[in-house]
């Protein structure tokens, strides 16, 4: 049996809403062979606090390799058809709170179904410094507010403010941002606040993360204005975030689709509007446990 497989059995016992869905080990290891042989079909360097909007198909990757040394980039992706279905932090609870090789990213119920899988990540942690992990899934400080309160200048385009412009640019609204992915951020949790700290990150250049594309997805890039995480807000002076160099690569397999093989997939009809399909609107879906635009009522 393989490690993964067996590991996620021994919890069934004692904790059976923490396993891991199905995964099709085969399927991604050949799904990694492929790599190095892969064309690139786009590509671009990001090197600013502008932010980048890149439209990824099922069966493509996107690769985020850093170029002149450590730098935090931070992730948000959407089902490019239907927004609601974005990245949601059920992946923590199924995956774990930091992202490695084979980690999928799921998106929103009632689908809550993976959006994309990690297929490599060549970053090493040093053993020699403070413990801590790289790429977790939400500890992100990426808000105008928590930028302008660290004593950051203004003028600065924060990840959120990134992210903003970004779906605004496609007409989209911003509060379908929840949660994202910092890349290449090191992070420890404090032991007694159980608070997320961000340490100076291990990465290198040449360091690169690659996820491979479940669905067609809309997938959100931001430089961290924070840098590798030694850059306080207050340092004088306007951050210089170090590049990235963003590549999509061709198609280099067939997504499984919905995960559970022995489970019917989601009732969606609560989920569809009156022509039986999604809407492309960005408004709350009925069902989940929070919601994007709540009423005047609900305000009272």
């Amino acid at each position: 049996m393989h490690p993964p497989v067996a590991a996620a059995n021994a919890l069934l016992g004692r904790s059976p809403q923490l396993v891991p869905t199905p995964i099709d080990l085969r399927f991604y290891e050949r799904a990694i062979a492929a790599l190095d042989g892969a064309p690139t079909r786009w590509q671009t360097t990001l090197d600013d606090l502008s932010g980048a909007a890149i439209e990824v198909a099922a069966g493509e990757t996107i690769s985020i390799e850093l170029l002149e040394g450590p730098q935090i980039v931070n992730m948000f992706a959407f089902n490019r058809a239907d927004p609601d279905e974005r990245i949601w932090h059920q992946t923590v609870l199924r995956e774990g709170l930091w992202m490695r090789r084979l980690t999928r990213i799921y998106g929103t119920m009632a689908r809550s179904r993976p959006l994309l899988t990690v297929l490599r990540d060549t970053v090493v942690t040093d053993p020699r410094g403070p413990f801590g992990q790289h790429h977790i899934y939400f500890g992100g400080s990426g808000t105008p507010a928590e930028w302008r309160f660290a004593g950051g200048p203004d003028g600065v385009r924060t990840t959120w403010e990134q992210f903003a412009g970004a779906l605004e640019d496609r007409g989209l609204d911003p509060s379908i941002l929840i949660e994202h992915v910092c890349l290449f951020q090191k992070s420890t949790i404090e032991r007694n606040a159980q608070r997320v700290q961000i340490l100076p990150s291990d990465a290198r250049a040449g360091d690169v993360v690659t996820l491979f594309a479940e669905i067609d997805l809309v997938v959100l890039l931001a430089l961290s204005p924070y840098v590798d995480g030694t850059r306080p807000a207050s340092a004088p002076g306007l951050p210089q975030p170090r590049p990235v160099a963003i590549r999509v690569g061709g198609r280099i397999a067939e997504p499984l689709g919905w995960p559970h093989p022995d489970i019917s997939y989601p009732d969606l009809s609560r989920y569809l509007d009156e022509r039986g399909v999604r809407t492309r609107e960005v408004v709350p879906t009925p069902g989940i446990d929070y919601r994007l635009n709540p009423t005047e009522k609900e305000h009272a």
